[in-house]
């Protein structure tokens, strides 16, 4: 790469598309020293007052402390909503996991191939296990429709999809939250199993 830029503008070497920040290219010892640099002032730790607000927010939405501080970096604010997936829902204990959470609103959705509702009234189900925490859900025919549905559902709640996370559990909830330009997706392995942040310091 080196020997391809030697003498040559980056551009005539690396197409710049939308969303490129003119940064120094990646490619170079230098790009990556830049990069290392940055990465390491974003992770450094911040005064205490900020991590003990950090992980009383992350315990609120049932995130750790470093999955918290990554949506923050990525989005540049705190969610306010998460989105499940029907999948995710049924995950053992998530459940049992939702009754804890008292301050984000929850909303799910759920892609029913079948046509016969059977997806909505598992929707439903969930809802209502889940101790009515669940403040509304939506169900689409089509895998297509789901960033449509997902945005009327936020737009219902008022929440901005720039403060929403979407847990799910297959390449189409994934590929909506792309879509539909949340702020994050999780897993729901990646959420359910993995251990909240603990009581402030």
């Amino acid at each position: 790469m080196a020997a391809r830029l030697r003498g040559r503008p980056l551009a005539a070497v690396v197409p710049i598309g939308i969303g490129h920040n003119n940064g120094p290219p990646m490619a170079t010892r230098w790009g990556l020293h830049c990069w290392r640099r940055a990465q390491a002032q974003a992770w450094k730790a911040p005064a205490p007052e900020i991590v003990r607000l950090r992980l009383r927010r992350a315990a609120e939405l049932g995130l750790s402390y470093r999955q918290y501080a990554s949506i923050l970096m990525e989005a540049g604010r705190s969610p306010t909503a998460i989105v499940f997936g029907l999948e995710a829902l049924a995950t053992p204990g998530a459940v049992e996991r939702l009754r804890g959470l008292d301050r984000p609103r929850l909303l799910a959705v759920a892609i029913d191939g079948n046509g016969d509702g059977r997806a909505d009234e598992r929707l439903r189900q969930l809802a209502d296990a889940a101790g009515g925490r669940v403040a509304s859900w939506r169900s689409v025919a089509d895998p297509d429709a789901l960033p449509r549905a997902v945005l009327d559902l936020l737009a219902v709640q008022a929440v901005s999809p720039k403060a929403t996370l979407m847990v799910g559990a297959s390449d189409v909830e994934r590929d909506c939250a792309i879509r539909a330009r949340l702020a994050a997706f999780l897993h729901a392995d990646a959420y359910f199993r993995s251990p909240t942040a603990g009581p402030s310091p």
